[in-house]
């Protein structure tokens, strides 16, 4: 095993964090059936999560003490993979990879890590401009702005952003020791954020423009996060129950792809108002959530 490559993951709270994980491990397995570098578990819950995962993985246990300390004043659930990440680069030597346990692994990692050791910085995907964004995150991010756009850190440094900003999605983030200093800074604009306005996404605009100060790379390629998902989750439940041998799982499993069984919720959502309101009328339904039959 590779120790200077770490992966890194984090589970706590709800059931289904864990459970997302479990399905991560197991794409992760399907690509890397005897993985070269180092996995870390951070969870309040690692008993569970090795009864269920056959890898060799490092488990770090997450007490109530430490979540509400890396959870902050604010009580803020996101920042807490910062603080992991920062704990991380302090403990260990080489490249890091923190991914959210709702993502897919796709593609062999060992690209990433090559390009994480010649010092490419990694997340998920570039999401464009606030002021081209629609969604109600954005809305409420701009209606933020409008107010307020400069930000005064610990440091005395103030923090300005407008419109033209560009968001990454922070489901991937793929750091050296190098960037220790920009994490730090990471944790010190998501708190003037969030203090301004608990908006649950502060923690990736505060990563973006920390990270950016380096050349930024989409880890796409390699991975799927499917954040925009959710409806998901009982269907892991249930694959789980029914499926509890793991190379039953590793077998059974690319017949419940997130990517394909979303793709009825993308095409309602492009319906607009009007389709989807025809829609509602005409069958009775907005669309179905997919439901798992073995």
């Amino acid at each position: 095993m590779n120790a200077t490559q770490h992966l890194l993951f984090v589970a706590f709270g709800n059931r289904d964090y864990q459970n997302e994980l479990i399905w991560a491990l197991i794409s992760l397995a399907r690509v890397h059936p005897e993985p070269a570098f180092h996995i870390h578990i951070f969870s309040d819950d690692t008993a569970y999560l090795q009864s269920q995962i056959p890898l060799p993985i490092t488990y770090h246990t997450l007490t109530p003490n430490q979540l509400t300390e890396a959870k902050g004043s604010s009580d803020y659930p996101y920042r807490v993979k910062i603080k992991i990440l920062q704990d991380c680069l302090e403990r260990y030597t080489g490249s890091f990879l923190y991914l959210d346990t709702d993502c897919l692994i796709t593609a062999s990692l060992t690209p990433v890590f090559e390009a994480l050791e010649k010092g490419t910085v990694f997340m998920d995907r570039n999401e464009g401009a606030l002021k081209a964004n629609t969604g109600g995150i954005a809305r409420k991010m701009k209606k933020v702005l409008r107010k307020q756009s400069s930000f005064p850190l610990p440091n005395g440094e103030i923090v300005t952003l407008s419109e033209a900003f560009e968001i990454w999605n922070s489901g991937c983030i793929g750091v050296s020791n190098q960037h220790l200093p920009l994490l730090y800074r990471a944790e010190a604009f998501m708190d003037a954020l969030y203090a301004t306005y608990p908006l649950f996404s502060m923690e990736q605009i505060a990563v973006t423009e920390a990270l950016q100060r380096e050349p930024l790379a989409e880890s796409k390629n390699w991975m799927h996060h499917y954040w925009y998902f959710k409806e998901f989750r009982p269907v892991i439940h249930a694959f789980l129950a029914y499926y509890s041998v793991w190379e039953e799982r590793l077998e059974k499993a690319p017949l419940w792809d997130p990517r394909q069984l979303s793709a009825s919720k993308r095409r309602y959502k492009q319906l607009g108002f009007w389709g989807r309101t025809y829609q509602k009328i005409r069958f009775g339904y907005r669309w179905k959530n997919p439901e798992f039959r073995p």
